[in-house]
């Protein structure tokens, strides 16, 4: 083993840090690298739907500000579940179970799925993600017991079915 680790590293002292400090990275991430798979797709997702519904609302779409915009969300993704991470190790040790890391995954991921819903209710009003949107507000609102703010569709859809009601 400590001929391999030589010989790739050239005998330097910066190589068998460089090669050490890989072998730590690749194991504390490699438990959660299908969670922040999970959160950066639906993230490519959602940039990619509201690059369509800015096209279709006649908007400049810049690359600069697009990428930077994604960039800085999955960056941020990033830290959170690697700090979830880090609290878990530190706290449960290797054998843990993935509560926070999972959890803020969940919840980062779900808030991506909500904007991709929007963005594919603006593309298409009478989608099928329309009742599903519903669905997952009703759902939000019931668990945090929070009013979650409605969009253009859904509040015409209200005033609709408000004044249908009335008559």
């Amino acid at each position: 083993m400590c001929a391999a680790v030589n010989s790739i590293s050239g005998e330097t002292f910066i190589g068998k840090l460089l090669i050490t400090t890989g072998a730590v990275l690749t194991a504390y991430f490699t438990p959660i690298i299908g969670l922040l798979i999970c959160c950066f797709a639906t993230s490519f997702v959602d940039m990619l739907y509201g690059i369509q519904v800015a096209k279709k609302q006649h908007c400049k779409i810049t690359s600069d500000k697009n990428r930077k915009g994604t960039w800085n969300k999955i960056k941020g993704e990033f830290a959170i579940i690697a700090l979830a991470r880090m609290l878990e190790f530190s706290v449960l040790g290797t054998e843990g179970v993935f509560v926070l890391t999972g959890g803020a995954t969940v919840i980062i991921t779900l808030t991506e799925l909500w904007s991709i819903l929007e963005n594919l209710n603006t593309l298409n009003p009478n989608g099928p993600w329309r009742a599903l949107g519903k669905f997952l507000k009703k759902k939000g609102e019931s668990y945090t017991g929070i009013k979650l703010e409605m969009n253009e569709h859904d509040k015409n859809d209200s005033n609709k079915n408000i004044n249908e009601n009335s008559s």
